[in-house]
């Protein structure tokens, strides 16, 4: 009876080194433990089967802490990453924005030049009109001599 109070069940081996029982369950399958006896369909094992579980299963543990911190450390890595670029994103968009202000602004004032430039040079041309056609009446006049005269220039 004294060695039914010294054993382990699964559950009790698994509460005691805070990993599942299926982890506990592989690891005495994997190893080939053999229980010390068996109530039921409850299986007990001894004190230096439950150490070398523990042993076992701690360091897995504490490789799986390092591979979470490890993994912590990226998520976060990444997350400042993705902010960054989000934040790049945000300031590229406002100056293409910007840019593109300035460059409606700048076609206006192009276009106002143009029609300014149009405006003026209709102005000039009406202005121009009434000198042709003194020339015009010039030509005319100098054709009306005959041709012996406009042949020899006086």
């Amino acid at each position: 009876m004294s060695n039914k109070k010294n054993g382990y069940s699964i559950k009790k081996i698994a509460d005691l080194i805070g990993v599942s029982k299926m982890k506990v369950y592989r690891a005495i399958t994997r190893n080939h433990y053999k229980e010390q006896y068996k109530v039921g369909q409850t299986l007990y094992f001894d004190e230096t089967v439950k150490n070398l579980l523990e042993k076992e299963l701690k360091e897995v543990s504490v490789t799986e802490d390092h591979n979470t911190e490890q993994k912590d450390y990226l998520v976060d890595e990444l997350k400042d990453r993705v902010q960054s670029q989000q934040e790049q994103i945000v300031k590229l968009t406002r100056l293409l924005d910007q840019s593109q202000q300035l460059q409606l602004m700048a076609e206006n004032k192009i276009k106002q030049l143009e029609n300014k430039m149009t405006d003026e040079q209709d102005r000039k041309d009406s202005v121009e009109e009434p000198v042709q056609t003194s020339n015009v009446d010039n030509t005319v006049a100098k054709a009306e001599r005959g041709f012996w005269s406009r042949l020899f220039k006086r």
